[in-house]
């Protein structure tokens, strides 16, 4: 198995979910899983490069266009899974990161491509869309995820009962 994390933050970066997903990362290595990440372009990455996982800090913005690259990606590296380390603002807001695992998942199929997702929130918080997007909108695109992935993950219990009547109902960890 070839887990491929998809964060918006990762150490050098400061934030809680980079530096959670950095000792996950390191913990599944430790137990024989190969590990990668994606992540946002940074200057310092490349001091990061903490063996044996792989990072790819290559996102210049989470826009549409991950949809593609991410896959891609995946498929150059050989991973199996694509696991998303979700916070709302540390994909600067952008929903394109919520509709990315129902494109990940057509993607792979197109391509014959074995790959799983897995979504873990670390919050439900709701993007900022546009000035005149209703709650409504902004709650059917925060739990989109929860409905295309093929694992989901909630990391508090409050957020894993709002998951409970969602299509892939939350693990919690």
């Amino acid at each position: 198995m070839h887990v491929l994390f998809v964060t918006g933050e990762y150490p050098p970066m400061r934030g809680g979910v980079g530096a959670y997903t950095a000792a996950l990362a390191q913990a599944l290595a430790s137990a024989g899983v190969r590990v990668s990440v994606v992540t946002t372009q940074q200057e310092q990455t490349s001091l990061y490069q903490a063996a044996p996982v792989m990072i790819h800090p290559v996102i210049g913005r989470w826009g549409g266009r991950i949809w593609q690259q991410v896959p891609h990606l995946a498929q150059q590296i050989g991973a199996t899974w694509l696991h998303v380390q979700y916070q709302t603002a540390a994909f600067a807001m952008n929903p394109a990161i919520n509709l990315a695992p129902q494109q990940w998942r057509r993607h792979a199929k197109r391509h014959s491509q074995p790959l799983q997702v897995a979504w873990t929130y670390h919050d439900l918080l709701a993007p900022y869309l546009f000035p005149k997007a209703g709650a409504r909108l902004r709650r059917w695109v925060t739990l989109r995820p929860a409905n295309t992935s093929h694992l989901v993950i909630a990391t508090n219990q409050g957020d894993y009962q709002e998951l409970a009547h969602t299509a892939s109902p939350a693990t919690l960890l």
